[in-house]
């Protein structure tokens, strides 16, 4: 492994087909690990740690934080690498939505790209289920202990009392990043951009969904499946967590795809 800059850490030969990976919020870049162990030997990999989390930069507390300040990290990466073929994109959750995102405002050329479960709120109505339901865990996020505001995002997105199951010095990671979380909540909610907007990602894209999760995951995967040109879905019997729960049977869905466009 090499490190571009800190956050942006590289794998393989840069030769071979890129691929760039994008990580869920409260995690980092090192969730797939896995992943990243099989794309090695056919891809150049470019793993990426979200502001906020793992080696990137850290990002003060706005109001007004939006998934556009995710990009120019990414942008540079691929600028300085002066990558001769498309990047591929994958991404998970939070990761997903800036995956769709950059597929959307195309900064450089992107062949194709593999989204699980990506929270993209924004594309959902504004009475909705899906959107009630988030928007209610995303006001727990706010003006509460970091403590109890982790709790309820870590047991919404897994199972009541896993927060509290977890080790002590994993408990502690997760709060010192509370703070980010509510921001990707803002940048999620708050995305100019609308479903309709998304019949311009002109890439091929693989829409993986756990078959236990969320409603508002589930409400978000059925819009952007209505909306994008050329989608191809898949479920996998996990939750909203799966590539961390379950990375044999995502990745290995990742892993097909990536290498038959490729």
């Amino acid at each position: 492994m090499s490190e571009l800059e800190s956050g942006i850490h590289l794998y393989g030969e840069q030769q071979n087909p890129p691929v760039v990976l994008l990580h869920s919020s409260q995690s980092a870049s090192s969730q797939w690990r896995a992943l990243i162990k099989e794309l090695t030997s056919t891809h150049f990999v470019i793993a990426v740690d979200l502001l906020g989390y793992g080696q990137a930069p850290n990002v003060e507390f706005t109001a007004n934080f939006r998934l556009e300040q995710e990009l120019p990290r990414i942008i540079s990466a691929v600028e300085q690498l002066a990558l001769s073929r498309p990047v591929q994109l994958v991404g998970h959750s939070y990761g997903g939505a800036v995956a769709l995102k950059l597929a959307l405002e195309k900064p450089f050329k992107i062949s194709d790209v593999v989204v699980y479960e990506p929270v993209a709120f924004h594309v959902l109505p504004d009475d909705s289920p899906g959107m009630l339901e988030i928007q209610e865990i995303s006001h727990a996020m706010h003006g509460k202990d970091a403590i109890e505001c982790t709790r309820t995002f870590v047991d919404y997105w897994n199972d009541a009392g896993y927060f509290d199951a977890l080790p002590e010095r994993i408990q502690q990671i997760m709060v010192s990043q509370a703070a980010k979380v509510a921001l990707d909540f803002d940048a999620l909610l708050n995305e100019p951009r609308r479903l309709e907007d998304y019949r311009g990602v002109g890439q091929s894209v693989l829409l993986l969904q756990g078959e236990h999760t969320r409603r508002s995951a589930k409400a978000v995967a059925e819009a952007l499946s209505t909306i994008l040109p050329d989608v191809q879905r898949d479920s996998v019997g996990a939750g909203h967590m799966g590539p961390l729960t379950h990375p044999a049977d995502v990745n290995q869905r990742i892993l097909q795809f990536l290498r038959k466009q490729s």
